[in-house]
């Protein structure tokens, strides 16, 4: 039996890594909190434990905020992460891209098709459904 607990998505307000290298830098991290510890969690994050990678924007004073999350288990988190394109889950991106502002403000490249079902949206629950 898996354990449910929350899936999250933060988007940080400028990539972070080798910005001369689109495939070397991240905007977003996809994490995962056992049961209601949601704030325990993000709280970690705000202080720079938990991950490498939100320590490293938390040294680099990088913004980031909670842009989404699913009710799931660590098999969900997995899926999504394995996925490589956080991006397509991401409304602030999603709505960059369809303004057509995504390419510089978001330089992980993608299909320029804005808000058009993805993959992505195929592969995960909706807001809100069932795992």
């Amino acid at each position: 039996m898996s354990v449910t607990g929350t899936i999250y998505l933060l988007h940080f307000d400028r990539p972070i890594g080798d910005l001369a290298n689109p495939r070397g830098q991240a905007q977003h991290y996809i994490g995962y909190a056992n049961g209601d510890g949601l704030e325990a969690r993000l709280a970690q994050h705000r202080s720079g434990n938990g991950s490498a990678i939100m320590a490293a924007v938390a040294r680099a004073g990088i913004e980031w905020r909670v842009v989404r999350t699913w009710a799931g288990d660590r098999n969900l988190e997995r899926r999504l992460k394995k996925y490589k394109k956080a991006w397509r889950f991401c409304p602030v991106c999603r709505k960059a891209r369809a303004l057509g502002t995504g390419y510089e403000a978001h330089p992980q490249g993608g299909d320029g098709r804005g808000n058009q079902p993805s993959p992505a949206d195929r592969i995960i629950p909706r807001d809100g459904e069932q795992v």
